[in-house]
């Protein structure tokens, strides 16, 4: 019912008079970030709603009646509109009903990228908008604003810059949506718990509709890192949402507002399937969704490459005794059920200590991505015939004795266990869902019914004559597609590096491409067979060495920082990112003014960094002379970088530039200092001690 309102409040207005909404309630002004633009510049633009007192206009999800602002741009062909960045809404009760939307002022943003083949003079950009805006009644108002660029109109750089400070801040942080006694219940495993020490002021606005009961209450819980909010749930399926994406406003300590925004992925049953949710299973469905769970995953591309494997061991197989492809099927089958067990021990633990945890939690922690990535690499060296190891990991190729043919067997199934984490397959949702609020006897059944189910293709070949009398007879052609499934290998390490870009810093993923570079120099150091005993020394010193910088790669594999901590960083090292209209306000201040111009793939800018800049003695010299430093990032294309940098006659980075303060008596500032390429700490406080 509450899809309607909307509809009935515009035609409950639209029957007023006309002379009614003659007046309009909200004023639009548009506030460009910056207006000497060029083509393919993209500006930020904000569209300040100032709106009358006791009305009210609509955030992206408008509650339980209103509708949400629509805006048309215009006058240039080619502009492009990004979605709009909504402010942190607030509740607007409205008799028994609830909105989510804005009262007095608000500002919203919109990224506009401008054609590359922009006409040259001033050219204007105009919007239509649509809006309702609201009080006892609702009334639709139709604004057309502009604004004109390369012409010398006024800029709103630093009202953009507060109406940033109004948007909830996008968090990483691992969540998850469950159903439970008629609430939705929303985990958010956090790493800053001390900021919400005021649980009642947490509020939860999902952006999509029909998701809880907008007049009802949020209810907060935090246990450690861990904070729980419960809300009645509202009228619509959680499998109707694949992706769900939420705001939560709270107050910090001195009282002020503030908000993050999350997303989680929301499980169904399967392609194909009828809708189903964790509460409408019970155990034998649950068992069931879990085999055949298992069953697909053998289709997923995560798992593929150790299933290859596995498939020409099988050919190998082929004329050997039943009993002995039968001892390979079950080794390989315990491998797996023992992973699977140690991996759902592990989770049932971790859950029932309070930890929010889910399937593929041990994928969240870069120390195993990284693991894995290097055991990939190893693999795919050695199906490319790089080196050859006889202990069954990869066994193609190698006598299949009873000893090392099972052991390969077994710790192959091991390896699809950890490789296939990341993947979902059909019916898989909804068993571990199920499986994830029982007793852990339970839990563990599940678990083990989804290993089983895994193994359970390779198992029947084995066990069954005639499927592998159909596999073709063993012969050249294996060597060469053994070479040929090393690609898949390094396929999944790149993927796997992929991943732990996504978790770490820039300089963690360099330390660990350098770790994979010396773990190649140390197995090619061990292949070498030095005639003299002195070189077989020094060859075997310098292979542990490599080995070693592989291992200690690990001790480097730390989450990148939050949002917050980022910018206590930044606020600890005291910098700012670099901008033209920046720099030129603190010129105007005449305040001393460092600039670091600098790039991720710059060795040299990182080296100064560590040395000279970012050190405790330079930070506190730039603090004790109110020095403002700005940073600017040159790792991408920036073409304000670029001018600068043309300024001072340079082509690349890195660039430090110091602007003296201004003369007390004169008012004048001294010339710029350029200061040296390779930096020390002494040279950077003489710059900054220069009268």
């Amino acid at each position: 019912m509450s899809r309607f309102l909307p509809l009935l409040a515009l035609l409950a207005a639209f029957a007023f008079s006309p002379a009614l909404a003659a007046e309009k309630n909200v004023q639009i002004r548009l506030l460009p970030e910056k207006t000497e633009l060029k083509g393919g510049d993209t500006v930020t633009v904000g569209i300040e709603e100032t709106i009358a007192p006791s009305w009210h206009t609509y955030w992206a999800n408008p509650g339980d009646s209103g509708t949400i602002a629509r805006i048309v741009w215009k006058g240039i062909d080619g502009l492009e509109a990004a979605p709009i960045q909504w402010p942190l809404p607030k509740k607007l009760p409205i008799g028994p009903l609830t909105n989510y939307g804005y009262e007095g002022k608000a500002v919203l943003l919109q990224d506009l990228t401008l054609p590359e083949n922009l006409p040259e003079g001033p050219q204007t950009i105009s919007a239509t908008i649509d809006i309702l805006v609201c009080h006892e009644i609702c009334i639709p108002e139709t604004h057309e604003a502009s604004f004109t660029i390369n012409n010398g109109s006024d800029s709103y750089s630093e009202a953009i810059a507060e109406a940033r400070g109004f948007l909830p801040v996008e968090m990483g942080w691992a969540t998850t949506l469950a159903e439970e006694a008629g609430d939705l219940v929303v985990t958010i495993t956090t790493d800053m718990p001390s900021a919400f020490s005021k649980l009642e002021s947490i509020n939860l606005f999902p952006e999509e509709w029909g998701l809880i009961l907008y007049p009802e209450t949020t209810r907060a819980t935090r246990e450690g890192d861990v904070l729980t909010l419960r809300h009645k749930r509202g009228e619509r399926a959680l499998a109707d949402i694949p992706v769900s994406k939420l705001v939560i406003t709270y107050e910090d300590a001195a009282g002020t507002k503030k908000g993050f925004r999350v997303s989680t992925l929301t499980e169904t049953a399967g392609a194909g399937g009828d809708e189903k949710t964790a509460m409408d299973v019970g155990i034998f469905k649950a068992i069931l969704f879990a085999l055949i769970g298992g069953i697909v995953l053998n289709l997923m591309p995560c798992v593929f490459p150790v299933l290859s494997m596995k498939a020409l061991s099988l050919v190998q197989l082929k004329d050997k005794d039943i009993a002995i492809a039968r001892k390979h099927g079950v080794a390989y089958t315990l491998g797996i059920l023992a992973c699977f067990g140690l991996i759902a021990s592990i989770l049932i633990a971790l859950k029932a200590g309070g930890m929010q945890v889910g399937w593929g939690f041990q994928l969240q922690h870069p120390v195993i991505i990284l693991f894995l990535a290097y055991l990939f690499f190893l693999l795919g060296l050695n199906l490319a015939g790089f080196y050859e190891i006889n202990f069954g990991l990869s066994n193609v190729g190698h006598k299949l004795t009873a000893k090392e043919g099972l052991s390969g067997s077994f710790f192959t199934g091991a390896l699809a266990t950890l490789v296939a984490t990341p993947c979902t397959a059909p019916f898989m949702g909804v068993a571990m869902g199920y499986a994830l609020t029982q007793p852990a006897y339970i839990s563990l059944i599940v678990f083990m019914a989804l290993g089983f189910g895994l193994a359970l293709p390779y198992l029947a070949m084995t066990f069954i004559p005639a499927v592998r009398h159909v596999l073709p007879r063993p012969g050249i052609w294996m060597e060469k597609l053994r070479q040929f499934l090393a690609f898949p290998m390094f396929a999944s390490a790149c993927w796997l590096l992929w991943v732990l870009s996504q978790q770490i810093s820039h300089m963690g993923q360099l330390t660990a491409l350098l770790g994979m570079l010396a773990l190649v120099f140390g197995i090619w150091l061990v292949k070498q067979r030095p005639s003299q005993k002195f070189w077989r020394i020094v060859v075997l010193v310098l292979a542990i060495a490599s080995f070693g910088f592989t291992i200690s790669t690990f001790t480097g594999m730390k989450q990148m920082p939050s949002s917050d901590e980022i910018a206590v960083a930044q606020a600890d090292e005291n910098w700012e990112e670099f901008s033209r209209p920046l720099l030129e306000k603190y010129l105007e201040s005449g305040d001393p003014i460092f600039v670091n111009m600098t790039a991720a793939w710059c060795i040299t800018c990182k080296v100064n960094e560590k040395v000279a800049i970012a050190t405790e003695d330079t930070q506190k010299l730039f603090a004790d002379l109110g020095v403002k430093y700005l940073k600017g990032d040159w790792t991408n294309q920036n073409p304000a970088i670029t001018h600068y940098l043309e300024e001072y006659g340079r082509s690349g980075v890195p660039i430090y530039v110091f602007y003296g303060p201004k003369d007390k008596d004169t008012g004048a500032r001294p010339e710029p200092v350029v200061l040296p390429q390779i930096l020390t700490p002494s040279i950077v406080e003489n710059a900054l001690n220069t009268k």
